[in-house]
């Protein structure tokens, strides 16, 4: 019934909605937890490792690469220690060869420091390798922070819950920024980021699956919009 009500696009989303938001995200995504093995992983930089690997690639496609990976170098010292070549016959798969020297440079630095990763995300920021993103993420995932992740598909379900669109520059527009972070807890962040890294790849969706998002027309406005014409486009053809 909730989809039926209240069609009419609000003017802001409040602090109330992004809290009720929030709590929905988490209920959605105790449910349905995906357990990768990079979300419990045995050595903390193995995380590391998996999110310069999940970077602009799909989950599906990463999952044997990592498992292939962990199985090739175990520890730092043999990803130190393998050539280029080594590295690049196990993530051929995924493309984007870029990351095979960065990699090796990632192993040879963390070698030296017994595996030893900053806590901060301007330490991880001068980690080969280490962008913005995987940052955020290990940060977030494995580093015990606070952290905002801003991927392709979250960016895609901001846009929706705002009703505005989306290109490739969206993901460093200030609004969306902000509003990542006003959804982002100050507390239990890696939990919220799990929930709605799987909602926004389960859900939300470039098709996206309305009927079973917890959110609704109640607090997204793609949905009430869409509802909205529906009814109009009903309205009109009832008239003819």
């Amino acid at each position: 019934m909730a989809e039926k009500t209240a069609l009419a696009l609000p003017v802001t989303i409040t602090d109330d909605s992004i809290v009720e938001i929030r709590k929905r995200l988490l209920e959605w995504g105790r449910e349905h937890y995906k357990e990768f093995p990079w979300r419990m992983p045995e050595q903390l930089w193995h995380g590391l490792v998996a999110e310069i690997l999940l970077q602009r690639t799909k989950v599906s496609s990463v999952l044997p690469v990592y498992e292939a990976f962990l199985k090739r170098f175990p520890t730092v010292e043999s990803l130190a220690q393998a050539s280029e070549s080594d590295i690049e016959e196990i993530i051929y798969p995924l493309g984007l060869r870029w990351r095979t020297p960065l990699l090796k440079k990632l192993g040879e630095y963390l070698a030296q420091t017994g595996a030893e990763i900053p806590r901060t995300l301007e330490g991880l920021l001068a980690l080969p390798g280490v962008g913005a993103y995987v940052a955020a993420a290990w940060l977030g995932f494995h580093g015990g922070g606070r952290s905002v992740i801003i991927d392709a598909n979250i960016v895609r379900w901001l846009c929706r819950i705002a009703d505005q669109p989306m290109d490739g520059e969206t993901r460093r527009k200030k609004w969306l920024i902000e509003l990542a972070d006003r959804f982002t807890p100050q507390n239990n962040t890696r939990e919220y980021n799990y929930a709605v890294l799987d909602f926004s790849m389960e859900i939300c969706t470039p098709a996206p699956h309305c009927g079973e998002c917890p959110l609704g027309a109640d607090f997204c406005l793609y949905r009430r919009k869409q509802l909205l014409q529906s009814a109009n486009s009903t309205f009109t053809d009832e008239k003819a």
